[in-house]
């Protein structure tokens, strides 16, 4: 089976009335990336009502097209607004089945939010899906391990932004773990969105994040996600620092060729290529195994690499650096045997952090 990564990003409020949504989709496609996540239902904040949508979604699905990009479709937002649900959903699908760009769907937005007005319980979004082609994801869930909305053919998530920034960047662990349990592809599609200045908690402009996170969706989820930010929301072309974050995320994930599986590694595991790091200088350690090398990716160091006590093991050792940032280091990794060693006598795989 080929696997394909998808490099997604936001262009949520296309189909508000009197929007040009073409220099947005113009500046996606420029960057490289291949696939758009968009709101289609209603958006008080941005005058948007389900006829907007009708009348405009055919027209920007083509513009799509006509850019080599892939729509992804979140049909239902603030559902609290009382709208009809199953007519909305039917309306929305009619169109969508016209435009083969259209390669996903997701029943709503944060289904659980208190703008759907407690109308889309997971029996509810289950009810609505079978209305849409396939694949279908209910949407994300209040917390990024829950499983409440995973009953679809995807997971959709939101990362927790609820952490400083490497301790909300490194949760994409945590979204290895829900593929792990359901058996069902994860996708990154909303995390903390990028801006020209940081707002703790809501945006994160440093672009050494955005290499991290590209970097960790190749580890633990084959490459695909949404790049998501400020301009992004609005449907309008990345400014200058939101560019950068683009483009880094972008050389995150392609930090290692392709789209298949990588063996996760995290330090201290048996056979991983770190066996051991100072946790207060970093927050954490990773590495990605493809037969006999690799990569290794250090995050949130305060003092450098050299101050993180990184010891390599299990016959592996670094052959370069992939990219180096103040606080974030990726090594490119060998095996060769000549300095493996067993782990008997450290500590267990589970004393170190996930």
């Amino acid at each position: 089976m080929i696997q394909y990564a998808i490099r997604g990003t936001s262009v949520l409020s296309p189909l508000r009335p009197g929007h040009d949504y073409a220099p947005a989709l113009d500046d996606a496609a420029g960057l490289g990336f291949d696939l758009v996540r968009v709101f289609c239902g209603e958006l008080p904040w941005a005058g948007q009502t389900i006829r907007d949508v009708y009348a405009r979604l055919p027209a920007f699905l083509q513009a799509c097209s006509d850019r080599g990009l892939n729509a992804y479709l979140s049909y239902i937002t603030e559902a609290g607004r009382g709208y009809n649900l199953d007519a909305h959903v039917r309306e929305v699908e009619a169109i969508a089945q016209g435009y083969p760009v259209v390669v996903l769907r997701e029943v709503a937005n944060e289904p659980w939010h208190q703008t759907q007005g407690n109308r889309l319980s997971p029996a509810r979004c289950a009810e609505l899906a079978t209305q849409m082609a396939r694949p279908t994801g209910y949407g994300a869930a209040a917390n990024d391990e829950s499983h409440e909305f995973a009953g679809g053919d995807h997971v959709p998530a939101h990362l927790d932004r609820g952490r400083d920034k490497w301790n909300c960047v490194r949760r994409v662990r945590e979204l290895l773990q829900v593929s792990l349990d359901t058996g069902k592809p994860v996708f990154n599609q909303e995390p903390i969105g990028a801006a020209e200045v940081s707002d703790p908690g809501r945006r994160e402009a440093d672009p050494s994040f955005w290499y991290t996170m590209g970097c960790l969706n190749r580890l633990f989820v084959h490459g695909s996600g949404v790049f998501h930010s400020q301009d992004g929301l609005d449907a309008v072309p990345l400014g200058p620092n939101q560019r950068q974050c683009a483009l880094q995320y972008l050389s995150g994930v392609a930090v290692w060729p392709g789209a298949h599986h990588v063996q996760y590694y995290n330090t201290g595991h048996s056979g991983s290529p770190v066996v051991e790091a100072d946790f207060s200088q970093v927050c954490r350690v990773y590495s990605g195994v493809d037969g006999d090398e690799g990569f290794t990716i250090a995050l949130g160091l305060t003092h450098g690499p050299e101050g993180a006590g990184i010891e390599w093991g299990n016959g592996y050792h670094p052959v370069g650096v992939i990219a180096a940032f103040p606080e974030v280091i990726c090594y490119h990794v060998q095996w060769d045997g000549s300095t493996a060693r067993t782990q008997r006598g450290r500590k267990r795989k589970d004393a170190y952090p996930r």
